[in-house]
């Protein structure tokens, strides 16, 4: 998936858990926020699988209900 960089709207380079825009010289991280409480979500991996985990609501997000964004890390 390509990432555009919130102020250039040039693409990102991945990075490992990490996006660098050259024009900006930053590093940005995605964000989860939880669609029911508005909390940031953990990401958890494993096994190959991905998966959102908040901890507020005390479970598992699916990812079509995960609002996710680009913030300066």
């Amino acid at each position: 998936m390509e990432r555009l960089c919130p102020v250039h709207a040039t693409p990102l380079e991945s990075r490992g858990k990490l996006w660098h825009c050259e024009a900006c010289a930053a590093d940005y991280r995605v964000r989860g926020e939880c669609a029911d409480c508005g909390s940031e979500l953990e990401k958890i991996a494993a096994c190959g699988a991905s998966n959102w985990w908040c901890n507020r609501c005390n479970e598992l997000k699916s990812k079509t209900k995960v609002k996710t964004d680009l913030v300066r890390a």
